[in-house]
């Protein structure tokens, strides 16, 4: 089968690009034709909240496929579009309301040129902001599409009663391996015998790192926290919180982009990965720990409990209850380790790309059935 998708893929960083590599070689491996395009320009320059879009070292012409969508251009928007009509299908991944306009475009202008299915991939059911306009511009996206496709239950039913084909969110690899435990900790600069919990990824309003802050003022001085990622916005009232609760001393702050070479002296250096969210879909970070075998402690949203078999893999607790989180840090881990081996060999089975390729194709599966889950 022909495919083509139709995203943001590196140099562009981040997780959706990331998934984007990831989704491609997966359709490949599978015995599929697969062409990939990307963004010229993915956002306006004044509604991209981080410091660069791209890898560390890199630019848009280090882009191994052609760099022709432009959000602000719809003549580029109607090039591209025609540009797929030998295509079987058009996958056009989704996150942010901003692309909605360029992505109808697309699609419109690939099915008159001949494209025989176009489908839409959507990560959140709107912008993680939600405003009215977003909503509407993502309903005017989904018009235009063939099939509806999420990773996760929430997606799905905020998207309702348009027909939806519910997946998963694969686990993330491809990291490498890191240095082991104690040389992680000791670029980190953290103590070698303390219980270390990372916080991952992106900084932003919904995941709750004010949760863990404050959880972390009822533990003891054993417990540490390593924060990595990039702040959209400003860190300063993390800091402000961080100081009022006198937590200088056992909170580890990297606040900037992780470049790929250096997430897995982040996942070794940790015991656990916390994910404090107040409201989600899914998650890559989740999927990033899971894939490292590395236990997650998650707000029971969205459906970070989905990957997670509790006292083996994880632990749920309530969003927005720093005392609950507390308590789940504190825990020990006493299940017998081949248990929790065993665990997580069902959980990279079940969460598979080449499961998560399957189930996406043959072309037959239908539009508005879901997919059933295999922890179900």
């Amino acid at each position: 089968m022909r495919l083509a998708i139709v995203s943001t893929f590196p140099p562009y960083r981040g997780g959706i690009a990331t998934f984007n590599a990831a989704m491609a070689r997966s359709l490949e491996e599978a015995g599929h034709e697969v062409t990939c395009m990307t963004w010229s320009r993915q956002y306006p320059e004044r509604m991209f909240p981080g410091s660069s879009q791209f890898d560390p070292g890199f630019t848009l012409s280090d882009a191994t496929m052609p760099a022709n969508l432009d959000v602000m251009s719809p003549a580029s928007w109607r090039k591209v579009g025609r540009q797929l009509g030998d295509m079987d299908v058009v996958v056009l991944p989704f996150w942010h309301a901003i692309h909605a306009p360029a992505l109808a475009a697309v699609a419109r202008h690939a099915k008159r040129a001949g494209a025989k299915s176009v489908w839409a991939l959507m990560h959140n059911a709107s912008s993680h902001d939600g405003q009215v306009i977003h909503r509407w511009l993502t309903r005017h996206f989904l018009d235009r599409v063939d099939r509806i496709i999420t990773l996760s239950r929430g997606v799905s039913e905020a998207l309702s009663p348009l027909p939806t084909t519910t997946l998963f969110h694969p686990l993330m690899g491809g990291w490498g391996r890191g240095p082991g435990r104690g040389a992680s900790r000791q670029r980190l600069g953290l103590p070698a015998q303390a219980r270390v919990h990372l916080f991952f990824g992106l900084i932003r309003p919904y995941k709750g790192l004010d949760i863990l802050l404050q959880a972390m003022a009822e533990l003891g001085p054993e417990h540490h926290v390593v924060i990595a990622g990039e702040c959209y916005g400003s860190f300063a009232p993390y800091q402000t919180l961080i100081d009022r609760l006198k937590l200088d001393d056992r909170v580890h702050v990297f606040d900037h982009f992780i470049q790929g070479k250096d997430v897995s002296t982040f996942l070794d250096a940790a015991d656990d990965m916390v994910l404090p969210y107040k409201t989600a879909s899914q998650s890559g970070v989740t999927a990033l720990a899971l894939q490292h075998r590395i236990k997650v402690i998650a707000s029971d949203v969205g459906d970070l409990g989905q990957t997670i078999i509790p006292e083996l893999t994880g632990r749920l607790v309530p969003p927005h209850n720093p005392h609950a989180l507390a308590e789940a840090m504190a825990e020990s881990w006493t299940a017998q380790e081949t248990d929790v081996k065993a665990a997580f060999g069902q959980i990279e089975k079940r969460l598979s790309w080449s499961a998560w390729a399957a189930l996406l194709l043959p072309q037959e599966a239908h539009a508005d059935e879901e997919v059933p889950r295999g922890d179900e």
